[in-house]
């Protein structure tokens, strides 16, 4: 279900230190309502109902580009008024911020997550939660060359790649749960679960290993061949590189939500 109420602007948040109430507050950071209580019923609705796939893992808002891009909610990142302190959030803008340069990532294809439908609205997911890594549940089939490029590169003999075992992962989960669809999980969404953690005053994603972003492809900036990653290093968000290199450290994310979003 989508999330009803929103509009592009901004507005002053109200501290709540639930799941729900830290997700309407994180999504006060980057947008603007007029009806606090539509808002929170709607992502109220939308946590339970994607509850129901049995996925254990972390709720959250996926918010379209065209909400809040990830520049907007790097800004409620640094700016927010939270209860402790945080890093300003590191950005390779090379990469990352579409203004840049001709070399980084477009913002379609930021904006863009195979899987979902054309035109999806904000509507709440689940990052869903693995058994590789107690430190990094958020992070999925670690030790593995994230794709092809990386697999013939430098690591032939490997068994299948992080990109492979995400289209089998989704094959898999959407034929035994026909209501509920899988997709990557993305910076955006990254930095909308870290704005829910500040709110809860917790710690940072990714505080041990990193996770690439597998909604987006590779790019060559300075003759290097990259794909971005999300990482935290004591309270501070990265947005960076990664080589795509087998990494026992290195993996991506999983996300689940209800069909009609």
């Amino acid at each position: 279900m989508a999330i009803q109420g929103l509009q592009k602007s901004e507005a002053v948040p109200v501290l709540n230190n639930d799941d729900v109430g830290a997700a309407v507050e994180a999504l006060s950071l980057i947008t603007n309502f007029d009806d606090r209580a539509q808002v929170e019923e709607s992502v109220r609705r939308d946590f339970a109902g994607v509850r129901e796939s049995g996925v254990k893992g972390e709720a959250y808002i996926q918010v379209p580009g065209s909400v809040a891009n990830l520049g907007r909610v790097v800004q409620a990142l640094d700016e927010g008024n939270f209860s402790k302190d945080y890093p300003s959030t590191y950005v390779w803008h090379e990469l990352w911020t579409p203004s840049t340069g001709p070399e980084g990532y477009p913002q379609e294809e930021l904006d863009e997550i195979d899987g979902l439908p054309a035109g999806w609205q904000a509507h709440g997911r689940i990052a869903a939660h693995g058994t590789e890594s107690q430190d990094e549940p958020l992070l999925h089939f670690l030790g593995l060359p994230y794709d092809d490029y990386a697999k013939q590169t430098w690591d032939p003999k490997a068994e299948a790649t992080q990109l492979e075992k995400v289209a089998k992962a989704k094959q898999t989960f959407e034929a035994e749960h026909p209501d509920f669809n899988m997709v990557v999980l993305d910076a955006n969404a990254v930095g909308f679960i870290g704005l829910m953690r500040r709110i809860k005053g917790e710690p940072m994603p990714m505080s041990w290993g990193f996770m690439r972003d597998a909604s987006l492809p590779r790019k060559t900036l300075g003759g290097v061949s990259v794909v971005g990653d999300v990482r935290s290093l004591e309270g501070q968000l990265w947005f960076g590189d990664s080589d795509g290199l087998a990494s026992s450290s290195g993996g991506v994310g999983l996300s689940v939500g209800q069909v009609e979003a």
